[in-house]
């Protein structure tokens, strides 16, 4: 079992976006100290009440020069966004700057605000994340290599610089839709979800259709084949756990609602989103979002459940969220950090059901 914590960095009042910046480059040493494995940095455009986050492969050399082991993952990177040549130099350079300790996590994204921004149709998001990452696994592994696609075409190109990593960084996928699950199943890749998005009962359904798939595409089950975020939160008590995250749960959702409510009504597809998200701040359903998307608790209940969730879902990696909302004071959000640290994850052996 390896353990990530998940970073996503939205404005604080009172805070420069520098200084927030700062703060994740020094929870990141801390975390580094006390043994996590993965830092992982969300990638996320046009709102910085969700996040400031926007190109988080420019940080990885900055802070692999501040850790000493710790790994530095992208969560993700969003292909359909991306140039697929100007992407592999950049991840590329990522990890050389850091001595090959990028994770290349990659996704198509789904937030619309980030699609309207770019000019990139939604619907087209599946088909040019595949042929970004087929460019992307060539320009890392061929000399020279051409490519004729729907939306890009390479034509003899050297790409450099190639990554320290060989063949290439590890690649997970992010993945939270059935359609997702089942696609990048038929590629025989390991993923990334996240219980925000994809809550356990829908994650039960979608993991049993990814073994499928990935069982009739010919591809074994791997050591490293799935991660999954928690929101997490470790307290003295269940119920101080619980007390202490839930206005940060609840300022999620308001951050949420910011991010949707800019689009314009135009737009469209958003608004059922954006209802559903309304809905959820009016009336925040705390007791259901500890039981379907989150883990708080004291260090036992976070121990059973992740024992549980690890066998159930043959996970290979547990990723905390630690503060989610990032309403946190500094020294709980330190405090849940080693609590996690010294109590959770020595009880956690290795492995998982294959």
């Amino acid at each position: 079992m390896r353990f990530g914590l998940f970073f996503q960095v939205p404005e604080s009042d009172g805070h420069t976006h520098a200084e927030r910046y700062a703060e994740m480059f020094e929870l990141i040493a801390l975390a580094d100290a006390l043994g996590f494995d993965v830092a992982w940095l969300a990638e996320l455009h046009f709102g910085g009440a969700f996040s400031l986050l926007s190109n988080p492969l420019m940080t990885v050399p900055v802070i692999a020069q501040r850790t000493k082991r710790i790994r530095i993952g992208t969560a993700v990177t969003l292909l359909p966004l991306h140039h697929p040549l100007s992407c592999a130099e950049q991840a590329a350079t990522a990890d050389l700057l850091s001595g090959g300790r990028l994770e290349f996590g990659v996704g198509r994204g789904s937030i619309p605000t980030q699609f309207h921004g770019f000019g990139v149709p939604t619907s087209e998001n599946r088909a040019r994340f595949d042929e970004a990452l087929d460019i992307i696994r060539l320009a890392w592994t061929q000399d020279r290599f051409s490519y004729r696609g729907r939306f890009y075409e390479v034509e003899d190109l050297e790409v450099v610089p190639k990554p320290v990593q060989r063949p290439h960084p590890p690649v997970r996928v992010g993945v939270h839709t059935p359609e997702s699950f089942a696609h990048i199943g038929d590629l025989g890749l390991p993923i990334y979800s996240g219980t925000t998005t994809t809550p356990l009962p829908q994650l039960r359904e979608c993991m049993a259709l990814y073994r499928a798939h990935l069982a009739t595409g010919g591809h074994a089950w791997g050591a490293d084949q799935m991660a999954l975020m928690f929101p997490l939160h470790v307290g003295p008590t269940g119920a101080a756990a619980r007390a202490a995250i839930r206005p940060g749960v609840h300022k999620y959702y308001r951050n949420l609602q910011t991010i949707f409510s800019r689009l314009p009504d135009s737009y469209g597809e958003h608004l059922p989103r954006l209802r559903a998200i309304e809905e959820n701040v009016a009336n925040l359903p705390f007791d259901k979002f500890c039981r379907d998307h989150a883990m708080f608790g004291d260090a036992s209940e976070i121990v059973d459940r992740l024992q549980a969730a690890r066998e159930e879902f043959g996970l290979s990696q547990v990723i905390c969220w630690f503060d989610q909302g990032s309403m946190l004071p500094r020294d709980e959000m330190e405090g849940t950090m080693r609590r996690f640290a010294e109590q959770v994850m020595p009880k956690l052996g290795t492995g998982g059901r294959p």
